[in-house]
């Protein structure tokens, strides 16, 4: 190498413009996401934008990670629906100690839990899983996949007690729901008496008051 030759020229042209490529994506991603999250009491946006930037950098990392995504975005109410669910379960998650390192690929799988949705099919918990785990044999397309399936079949109705991470995105899903007509978060003692939070362990529904404190 010559004296004063940029460092940056011996790195190869294709990775450069992958790497720039990559950040590009990441970026117009990010403000898909944030633009369209709907602001929450107690959530401040801030918080709200940095989660959702660890989401999509974290699914741009994984091979095939803008695909259902992609996917997401043919039905908008869907992604902003999922972004939602998404940055709820990461911070319920947060608050009851998870660990910081997985957040962000619990938050993916809250992201991508409906993605079955987009593909035609009545039941969408299944087709979900079965896109999902199609898109390789690693960790993380096998938790996104479970989470797809057991999520969406409801609380209490996969036949056994949900994961934490199922739990967490199901308790997310109804919060968002509870959120949206209401505009104001329920306290765990009305969770408590929801149907749909049947089945969702007592220690992920007092989550919310640890979120929310009363």
């Amino acid at each position: 190498m010559r004296e004063g030759e940029p460092i940056a020229s011996l790195l190869p042209t294709e990775r450069v413009a992958a790497d720039a490529d990559s950040r590009l994506r990441s970026v117009f991603l990010q403000h898909r996401l944030v633009a369209g999250m709907p602001r929450w009491p107690g959530l401040p946006p801030t918080v709200a934008q940095f989660v959702i930037e660890q989401i999509a950098e974290h699914l741009l990392a994984v091979p095939g990670g803008l695909e259902p995504l992609m996917m997401l975005e043919r039905e908008q109410p869907l992604l902003v629906r999922s972004t939602s669910i998404a940055v709820l379960a990461v911070s319920l998650a947060r608050a009851g100690g998870w660990p910081a390192g997985q957040l962000a690929e619990l938050g993916a799988s809250a992201l991508l839990h409906d993605v079955g949705s987009v593909l035609g099919d009545g039941a969408s918990g299944r087709a979900g899983f079965q896109w999902l785990s199609s898109r390789g044999s690693s960790e993380f397309w096998l938790r996104c996949a479970l989470v797809a399936r057991h999520a969406r079949a409801g609380a209490g109705e996969a036949g056994e007690p949900p994961s934490f991470s199922v739990a967490v995105v199901q308790l997310a899903a109804v919060l968002h729901e509870r959120m949206a007509a209401t505009g104001c978060v329920p306290t765990a003692a009305w969770l408590r008496t929801e149907p749909a939070c049947a089945g969702i362990p007592d220690a992920v529904l007092g989550l919310v008051d640890r979120l929310w404190p009363v």
